[in-house]
């Protein structure tokens, strides 16, 4: 009996040797603490939003305000576009519309006259459908100005770009006094003010954890050896990187103001694996419900 313990004293010390081996390997810590086991993978902290910015209109620049580094305010005024062609159209819209709308009046005018003779049955049907197709015109003309004129007004605003969210500029591709296209990337923003957190976990250990939107983490950053942040989870992958071979989970955390956190930095996040857990509970498929990243 003895004999048999220590067989099986041996092949447990051996498969935990094989763990630790497996771990260091993988860059990951193992720890262990009663029947949990903590097991630290190394990351890389990212920005939640992320956006390159564009004008929708073309046109030279007159205005940069900001730069590389620089933290924004949520609509805040970045570029600015020569606005004077499209003050210009606008104008000559506006006149148009006045001419139209003068035109729709007497139109109406006439109408009614005409309705009002054709009731008396004093004129013939063709004036009244002359006068009613006259009015109708002019009716459709002075909609489709507002309508050119209200496209011309969003255009105009479209020569200021604001910052959609509070963030910091990434990158500048444009100057000022260069001339813009539409669509084509001027700036780039990201929200540093939630975090998140990217690690990658091989196939054959996703299984250990039982996956679930808002678990807990620890995560600690090689920049800032004397703090450390909760993380919860958001999302993950439903299928393994046919490369790697890994799975990659993102958490998600509130950077402190006093504390600089960058995108970029490496981290380091430490998952706990109870294993008195069922394993029934590890299925990561049954969880991805919640959004995965593909």
């Amino acid at each position: 009996m003895r004999k048999q313990n220590i067989i099986i004293f041996t092949l447990c010390l051996v498969l935990l040797l094989v763990g630790f081996s497996a771990a260091a390997e993988k860059g990951s810590k193992l720890q262990i603490h009663g029947s949990s086991f903590i097991q630290s993978y190394p990351g890389t902290v990212i920005s939640s939003h992320q956006a390159k910015l564009a004008f929708r209109v073309s046109g030279p620049l007159i205005k940069v305000l900001v730069k590389p580094g620089d933290k924004v305010k949520k609509g805040q005024l970045m570029m600015q576009i020569d606005p004077r062609d499209f003050e210009d159209s606008i104008r000559v819209l506006e006149a148009q519309l006045a001419g139209a709308e003068a035109q729709r009046n007497r139109a109406l005018r006439d109408f009614n006259r005409a309705q009002t003779l054709f009731d008396q049955h004093v004129s013939a049907t063709a004036d009244f459908d002359r006068a009613k197709g006259a009015y109708e015109v002019a009716f459709s003309g002075v909609a489709i100005i507002e309508a050119q004129l209200q496209m011309a007004r969003h255009s105009l605003k479209d020569t200021s770009l604001r910052a959609p969210y509070a963030g910091v500029i990434t990158t500048q591709s444009a100057e000022n006094y260069e001339m813009v296209k539409a669509g084509v990337e001027v700036l780039a923003i990201e929200d540093i003010s939630n975090m998140e957190v990217e690690i990658k976990i091989p196939e054959n250990e996703i299984a250990r954890y039982p996956l679930q939107v808002g678990q807990k983490v620890k995560v600690e950053l090689a920049a800032i050896s004397d703090h450390s942040f909760i993380a919860k989870l958001v999302e993950w992958n439903s299928a393994a990187d046919p490369i790697t071979r890994t799975y990659a989970l993102r958490f998600a955390f509130t950077a402190s103001p006093e504390i600089h956190v960058l995108p970029g930095m490496t981290a380091e996040v430490s998952l706990i694996n109870d294993a008195n857990q069922p394993s029934s509970s590890h299925a990561p498929e049954q969880k991805n419900a919640s959004g995965a990243i593909m």
